[in-house]
């Protein structure tokens, strides 16, 4: 009797067994076969989370987006059912992994679950799907490596921030029940209209300031060169729109112009210029291509047999567009102890904290052993001295960020500018502060080219 009941009980997992391997089948067929027409309800609930990305980042010179567990199963299926046997899905997240349950085809709907890690290297988030099962077997890797392409699409967040324009994620940090995303774009340092207007509102009742002139008329002066001189000893400059003379009409305003006609004029010698400031430049996207081209100048002077040709001075200005423009945005402005405005600052000062010595640290390894590196630490475009609490709080932000650019030029053995306290208290004066814009104009420049100048 018992024999017999083994027996049975052997040929019922066979056929289980053969039921569920000729539904996979069915699977792999139609993973890849026609897909069936998505419900209106399914289309309007993922296109509204793509929605909800594009309003989060588009135009928006730093963001900060949150998605939770509904929301990424409606982006997954909306964009994976469209193209495949995928039929039913549910997303949970938890810190460092995403689980998956869902249906695959329908005749039979099979269950299946798996986990995705996911891991955020240089700016990007990266899902891997592991430990998938099919009903209640475990998947052979031919259907994981089926089912891999289509959580790529579908959760395919690079790409979907990227439609939306933003250009550099910062930090992606997965909490229980939802993704946190925060990141900036090239090319903005703009202000939200509500800080703006709340400034303009301040400055106004306390009488428009009158600021005192800038220091180091007769120092730096309005330069003679533009962006770029020949000459075999070179001065070089690096940066984000501020060593590109974002502010002001004409770059000879700029502060890395300005400086140029200060060594010249100082040393009496001839020196060319290149400067190859990018506006919207970041920690993150200076090293695929203007760090690259630094180095490629730096070595081919040096390498060239010609002991004249060298780059001789080196300065570099970065860490606005890492953080101040997170500062500038609403979250900050209404709530700034809020977790929205914090996220925003942690990401800004975490992310820029492990990029800037690998910029810095190999472009002084670069330079000759009597070159000038100058590192420039950032002013506070929110710091109006009027006595506000914003500004209180924007001044210790800025402080934290320059402390770790101060460190990094004590650990290169590089000489520090500081106009953060030259430009204290003047930024509704020396800047564009007032229409929007962080960035400074003539006046402004001219105190970042002094504070080179004083540098020791």
């Amino acid at each position: 009797m018992l024999k017999l009941l083994l027996i049975a009980v052997a040929v019922s997992l066979v056929v289980v067994v053969a039921v569920v391997a000729v539904g996979a089948f069915s699977v792999f067929s139609s993973l890849s076969g026609e897909p069936e027409p998505l419900s209106q309800e399914l289309i309007a609930r993922g296109q509204a989370v793509e929605k909800k990305i594009e309003e989060a980042v588009t135009d928006k010179a730093a963001f900060y987006l949150e998605l939770t567990d509904d929301e990424l199963s409606d982006l997954l299926l909306y964009r994976a059912a469209s193209v495949s046997a995928i039929r039913d899905i549910g997303v949970s997240i938890s810190p460092g992994s995403i689980s998956i349950d869902g249906s695959l085809g329908s005749t039979p709907s099979l269950p299946f679950s798996g986990t995705i890690d996911v891991a955020f290297v240089d700016g990007l988030i990266n899902m891997d799907l592991r430990d998938v099962s099919l009903s209640f077997l475990p998947v052979p890797g031919a259907l994981r490596e089926q089912l891999q392409p289509l959580i790529d699409q579908g959760l395919d967040i690079n790409q979907a921030l990227s439609d939306s324009g933003a250009a550099q994620i910062q930090k992606f940090d997965l909490q229980p029940g939802k993704a946190v995303i925060v990141g900036v774009q090239r090319g903005g340092a703009s202000v939200s209209a509500a800080t703006v207007e709340s400034f303009a509102q301040a400055y106004q009742a306390a009488g428009n300031k009158i600021a005192p002139t800038p220091p180091g008329s007769d120092v730096v002066p309005r330069g003679s060169a533009g962006i770029s001189k020949p000459g075999p000893d070179l001065y070089l400059a690096l940066g984000d729109s501020l060593a590109a003379n974002v502010g002001v009409n004409q770059p000879q305003d700029g502060y890395v112009s300005r400086f140029h006609a200060h060594l010249e004029r100082q040393t009496g010698r001839d020196l060319g210029l290149l400067n190859l400031g990018i506006s919207g430049e970041s920690s993150i996207s200076i090293m695929t291509g203007q760090f690259q081209q630094a180095m490629e100048e730096i070595r081919r002077r040096r390498d060239d047999g010609d002991p004249d040709t060298r780059v001789s001075i080196l300065t570099i200005d970065l860490g606005a567009n890492d953080l101040l423009t997170h500062l500038g945005s609403t979250e900050c402005h209404l709530a700034p102890i809020g977790s929205a405005c914090q996220a925003r600052i942690d990401a800004g000062l975490q992310g820029f904290a492990a990029n800037f010595p690998d910029i810095v640290g190999p472009l002084a390894k670069e330079l000759d052993a009597d070159a000038e590196f100058y590192i420039m630490t950032m002013y506070n475009p929110f710091d109006f001295g009027l006595g506000i609490p914003f500004e209180d709080f924007s001044n210790d932000i800025v402080a934290r960020l320059n402390a770790i650019i101060a460190e990094n030029a004590n650990n290169v053995g590089a000489r520090l500018a500081d106009p953060y306290a030259l430009l204290g208290g003047n930024a509704a004066a020396w800047t564009n502060i007032l229409r929007g814009d962080i960035h400074p104009n003539p006046d402004g420049y001219q105190a970042l080219a002094f504070s080179l100048a004083q540098a020791r």
